[in-house]
């Protein structure tokens, strides 16, 4: 019986190893962090960045200054870079940025176009790879203050960050990286004849998910109270009543509006979570770098709702990314979408799923609703199985956005059950072993779960088993493949 689980070499550096955890998650691989592999345990090993020397003891894939330690090579240092590119890597007609050292080695070089090479049964990647991930995901970007990333109103401009990374930002930069590194992966299972186990986050029978966010900035300007919540009744929240009645979570965000505060119109509120929606904050642009803003805010909110664990939607913040992260993790939110996107759609910090940035998880957004576009973005969402969110300003847009969604099979969730989603299924515990044609395996979960288990056989036809995973039980797994 021969393992098939993923071992990943443990880094020094604390940003690689975050990369390694959204990489590694949004793949659906089993894989564990480890000091050293274990041959009985593992069939592959990963060594990243900044990884502790060890024994190689299986099929290994070194990424950039990891493999120049262990093979010796040639190291090109990018200059300026980042923010420049160093190179880029190009998969399936698509190009995303890489940054830092360029490493090249004296062995057989596996592509014309990617500095991948192969050598003594393990692979070497001649870049940094999840240093390059990680600069995705720190939002480094956004907070360039170059070329007009941000528009005067402090909304994302998609065109300058497409400009700086020298590709279109409707790819997600650092999943093509990702995905890189699982068909090299999938090469060394495949080299010893070996199946790969994966797991799908989308639901069974839905290829992406989809949180539609509706940032409520005003219900109609009146001089009273009263007139106010006429308003609120009778106007704008009449297409909000409407949609509270739909099957499909919506999640709407309040704040201290442009003729509202959420004290006003507390019962609406609650009402909308009643009929199975999420209320969340639409935080100030002040909020984003004061605690004590947020923290206002936040309690406000929190209050009327009767609970907190709230998520935030930051339009426009003052300063950068991770000071909004800073900002909803000082009032421990349980997630936020930050930004919004100037024109078109696109991935501004280069990810198509959640990633979790400290204590808070951070949605994704793509942009709004826009009828005439609303096609092209589910089409994009269904197509790389994306977990994002659309901001959507009126009924129409809503009911576009959800209309078009459902033609696609894509799941219509609320942030927060697309989180208790990812952390579910990256929480699925796996161990296996294959036996000739046999692939003998036992699969945990922590929470009860329906999850989709895919399997690559070395040659041959996939497999994907359904299964109804209960608490802490324990699932045999025996497949011939």
């Amino acid at each position: 019986m021969v393992p098939t689980n993923i071992a990943v070499i443990k880094s020094r550096d604390p940003r690689v190893r975050e990369a390694i955890r959204y990489t590694l998650n949004s793949l659906g691989l089993f894989w564990e962090e480890v000091h050293e592999p274990d041959p009985i345990k593992h069939m592959v090993s990963i060594f990243p960045e900044e990884s502790e020397f060890v024994p190689v003891v299986t099929p290994s894939i070194f990424i950039g200054s990891t493999a120049l330690a262990y093979f010796g090579g040639d190291k090109v240092e990018g200059k300026r870079s980042p923010p420049m590119p160093s190179g880029f890597l190009e998969l399936n007609k698509e190009k995303s940025p890489f940054f830092g050292s360029k490493y090249s080695f004296d062995c057989e070089r596996l592509s014309r176009t990617n500095p991948i090479f192969r050598k003594d049964g393990s692979i070497l990647v001649g870049y940094d790879l999840f240093k390059t991930v990680a600069y995705f995901l720190m939002g480094a970007e956004l907070s360039l203050g170059m070329k007009q990333v941000k528009t005067p109103d402090n909304r994302i401009n998609l065109a300058a960050i497409s400009e700086i990374r020298g590709v279109e930002a409707r790819v997600p930069a650092a999943d093509l990286h990702a995905r890189l590194l699982l068909s090299l992966i999938l090469m060394l299972h495949k080299s010893e004849g070996l199946p790969l186990v994966l797991k799908r986050a989308s639901p069974p029978g839905r290829r992406g998910a989809l949180a539609i966010s509706v940032p409520v900035q005003r219900i109609g300007r009146s001089r009273s109270l009263i007139g106010k919540l006429k308003n609120l009744l009778r106007k704008r929240e009449i297409w909000i009543e409407k949609i509270s009645k739909i099957q499909e979570s919506i999640t709407f965000f309040a704040g201290r509006g442009e003729d509202y505060s959420p004290s006003g119109i507390g019962e609406s509120l609650l009402a909308l979570e009643e009929n199975g929606h999420e209320v969340g904050l639409l935080a100030s642009p002040k909020a984003s770098v004061s605690h004590e803003a947020i923290l206002d805010e936040y309690r406000e909110l929190a209050e009327i709702l009767k609970r907190g664990d709230l998520g935030i939607r930051f339009r426009s913040i003052e300063s950068t990314i991770n000071e909004a992260f800073e900002s909803a993790m000082f009032v421990k939110a349980k997630y936020t979408i930050v930004g919004e996107i100037y024109q078109g759609f696109g991935y501004p910090l280069g990810v198509s799923r959640p990633l979790k940035v400290g204590s808070i998880w951070s949605i994704p957004t793509l942009g709004r609703v826009r009828r005439e576009r609303a096609a092209d973005v589910m089409e994009e969402i269904a197509k790389r199985g994306s977990f994002v969110s659309l901001d959507a300003m009126t009924e129409l847009s809503v009911l576009t956005a959800i209309n078009e969604a459902l033609k696609r099979e894509i799941w219509i969730t609320t942030p927060s059950k697309m989180i208790e989603r990812l952390e579910g299924v990256y929480n699925v515990r796996g161990t296996f072993r294959y036996d000739r044609r046999y692939l003998e395996g036992k699969i945990t979960s922590q929470t009860p779960l329906d999850v989709q288990i895919l399997v690559i056989p070395p040659d041959g036809k996939e497999t994907v088993l359904e299964l109804n995973l209960e608490e802490n039980k324990p699932h045999q797994i025996n497949l011939r493949i």
